[in-house]
């Protein structure tokens, strides 16, 4: 499978998607989204409102656990867990939810960007996630920050 790399917030981070998944229109202006033609793969990476601590994230990670568990139909929680990705620390829910009449698997991953929340969310038909498994993996795995193009100039 082939990867496509995107550069997002002013160039301040990437992340690797499969190519055969299309950019789509985000309703939410601090959003990236990628979906498949047939809408049964779906991408969010977002800028949350909330500033983010390291040290807060398991307190956030709870507020959001609680948040599915209260807003989402047929919420079920299958794991969830803090993990280390490309040197920065998030926290990891694994859930499937309702919706329209189809049950989703969900990957939530919450992490911090230039002290900011940053969330990535990864969505799938449930009886296709262990095929999506390794996609999942990917693209968790390639999320990267980057230094400024200022930073990486020097001041003068």
């Amino acid at each position: 499978m082939l990867y496509k790399k995107y550069r997002l917030y002013d160039e301040g981070m990437e992340i690797m998607i499969p190519s055969h998944l299309k950019q789509a229109d985000s309703f939410i202006p601090s959003a990236h989204s990628w979906m498949s033609e047939d809408r049964r793969l779906v991408i969010n990476v977002a800028r949350g409102g909330a500033d983010l601590p390291e040290m807060n994230l398991s307190l956030r990670l709870n507020e959001y656990y609680k948040k599915f568990s209260k807003d989402i139909s047929n919420f079920e929680c299958r794991h969830i867990k803090k993990r280390r990705i490309n040197g920065q620390t998030y926290g990891e829910m694994q859930y499937l939810s309702q919706m329209m009449g189809y049950c989703f698997f969900n990957i939530f991953l919450l992490g911090a960007y230039e002290g900011r929340e940053l969330i990535v969310t990864i969505q799938c038909i449930h009886y296709e996630a262990k095929a999506n498994m390794h996609i999942f993996e990917n693209i968790s795995d390639s999320l990267r920050f980057l230094r400024k193009r200022k930073e990486d100039m020097g001041d003068f």
